[in-house]
């Protein structure tokens, strides 16, 4: 996939991660289209959890373009806290954004795509797709199933000239790292770090995330995400036990 005059969708598009793929994308010569909520900034207002809209906007960016090159599944939240704190209606928000949201755009440009027969999907997961995230229990279970949309729908997508690549970075800067916890006293920022080493910058996420889909691949880990991604294969009793151990000594933090 080129970059480089391409035609590139960005939902949430305003946020770190996302403010960051719009401005590597420009700068590769790609026209992208910014997507977000109502009054956030974005040069289209899209809610994902919206089906209809988000084809509405798809069909928006072709009739305009003639065509949708790359789409980057972006939008998503993050609820921390022990999950005796949450309450269920933080359960129901996360799986209507990170899930529900990311399967509407995925579908939208799918059909496109498979039309055109090129394009290619991003789907911004996380590490804690695949490693133990305690305090971010909601948040790890919706990106799990982000990783296994994208693993089972790339070899149907290949068939149709469409390639798909999951992202799943470790900390990034970004609010969610502050956002405050259902649990008195726990720190998601301190906790994270502890886990997983500094927040990457979002400017590096973001072009990994470029450099991933213009060589079709079928993930990309930034930073330490890939040696933790592969000590989570190779030792996972070592990484529960790590995660376990990480908990506790936040748990002790918060006096």
């Amino acid at each position: 996939m080129q970059i480089e005059g391409a035609v590139v969708l960005v939902t949430g598009a305003t946020g770190g991660i996302g403010r960051a793929l719009v401005e590597a994308a420009e700068s590769r010569g790609a026209t992208v289209v910014s997507t977000d909520l109502a009054g956030t900034g974005a040069a289209v207002d899209l809610d994902v959890t919206d089906r209809a809209a988000v084809d509405r906007a798809v069909a928006d960016v072709v009739a305009e373009h003639g065509r949708l090159d790359v789409v980057v599944a972006n939008a998503g939240i993050g609820i921390a806290g022990l999950v005796e704190d949450l309450e269920p209606a933080d359960w129901d928000r996360t799986i209507d954004v990170n899930v529900r949201g990311t399967i509407h755009t995925v579908d939208a440009a799918y059909r496109q795509m498979r039309t055109q027969r090129s394009g290619a999907l991003a789907l911004v997961a996380s590490l804690s797709a695949v490693a133990p995230a305690p305090l971010l229990v909601p948040y790890a279970a919706s990106k799990a199933a982000i990783l296994g949309l994208a693993d089972s729908l790339r070899p149907e997508a290949a068939r149709h000239g469409v390639s798909v690549t999951v992202v799943c970075p470790g900390p990034v800067e970004t609010p969610l790292l502050d956002a405050p916890s259902r649990t008195a006293g726990t720190d998601l920022r301190r906790h994270l770090v502890r886990s997983a080493g500094p927040a990457l910058a979002p400017a590096k996420v973001a072009e990994a995330v470029l450099d991933g889909v213009a060589r079709g691949a079928a993930t990309v880990a930034p930073g330490r995400a890939a040696l933790l991604w592969s000590l989570q294969r190779h030792a996972p009793g070592l990484v529960r036990r790590a995660a376990a151990r990480n908990l506790r000594a936040e748990l002790r933090s918060t006096g």
